[in-house]
């Protein structure tokens, strides 16, 4: 549909706004609620209210089987390991072949950083997940009042004809999800990777139908977050930023990364993942960043998981005989 100004302004508005509860609500990690704003963002009121009750519903599927797989895994490392295995491809398979493949993707989302926590930090692993679930949610609720109010009211786009995968493709991006997790954990078990969560969930969300479009969307989503994180790193240069400025200038991140995150053609996710790297940056905790290291950690572990997923891809891939995939698809 294009960019305007307009959509830029409403979801970058959106964004701070959830930001701006997070921190009156006195929830744990902010960034979650900055980034379900971010993410759910849409050209119109039609595909946004959609967006969000797919990524609400997910969600909320996502915490009750993450919490009853990690229940029955409980003290059982093996099993745990079948339970995220589970959830990837079970998660990949609806995203590639269900009608509502977004809900699909956040419900493996969900499952897998309560399963991930529950292997790294099995501690206060109710806690966590609830407090995740409140933050994704209050932040889908915070973007889609923004957008009612704000985005005009248009009649709904057009279906578009949905993206049919041959079985031997859907095989794969089964096979794909489950064992990159299973992969991320034991990466992280054997040699002491940072952001163990944030690997898994780069890796099961970059994870493509083949292995052309995996390595177009891999580029892309490095390009936007070297962008994203370098804007964000300059305006911590600033130093000392009051509320105001901080929200100002993170508002203004991702206003400009709004023109390609909306604006379609190659170079969305582009635009998509360097508004996620502002997030990153600049949403850290209750308060202006003051130290780049978190910023260096996850990013660190995005890095990660996108090199995993792609190892994982190439081994299953020669596995099933696709050792010359098609190219990729824009």
């Amino acid at each position: 549909m294009g960019w305007s100004a307009r959509q830029g302004l409403t979801t970058a508005t959106g964004v701070v706004t959830a930001v701006l509860v997070a921190l009156l609500l006195g929830l744990q990690d902010p960034w979650w609620s900055a980034i379900s704003a971010w993410v759910v963002a849409a050209p119109d009121r039609h595909m946004m209210v959609a967006k969000s009750l797919q990524r609400v519903a997910g969600t909320l599927v996502g915490l009750a089987v993450g919490l009853a797989l990690a229940a029955l895994s409980s003290g059982q490392p093996a099993l745990l390991l079948l339970g995220l295995f589970c959830v990837g491809a079970v998660a990949s398979r609806g995203r590639f072949s269900a009608p509502t493949p977004y809900a699909w993707v956040l419900g493996g989302v969900t499952a897998t950083m309560v399963l991930v926590q529950a292997a790294v930090t099995p501690a206060g692993l109710f806690d966590f997940a609830v407090n995740r679930t409140v933050e994704i949610i209050s932040g889908v609720l915070c973007a889609t009042v923004v957008a009612v109010l704000i985005m005009p009211h248009a009649a709904p786009p057009p279906p578009t004809s949905a993206v049919t995968l041959t079985q031997q493709e859907l095989t794969g991006v089964t096979l794909i999800g489950g064992l990159v997790l299973v992969a991320v954990l034991l990466a992280w078990g054997c040699f002491d990777l940072p952001q163990p969560l944030q690997m898994a969930i780069s890796a099961l969300v970059v994870l493509d139908r083949d292995f052309g479009s995996l390595r177009h969307r891999g580029r892309q989503r490095m390009l936007g977050c070297i962008l994203g994180g370098a804007f964000g790193l300059g305006a911590m240069m600033l130093g000392g930023m009051s509320l105001a400025l901080w929200l100002g200038v993170l508002g203004l991140g991702l206003f400009v990364f709004s023109v390609l995150h909306h604006g379609g053609g190659p170079s969305a996710y582009v635009g998509t993942q360097g508004g996620l790297a502002v997030i990153i940056t600049l949403v850290s905790g209750p308060a202006p960043p003051q130290s780049i290291l978190p910023v260096v950690d996850r990013l660190t572990g995005a890095t990660l998981g996108v090199i995993v997923l792609v190892l994982v891809t190439m081994v299953v891939m020669q596995a099933l005989g696709r050792a010359k995939p098609r190219d990729a698809v824009a």
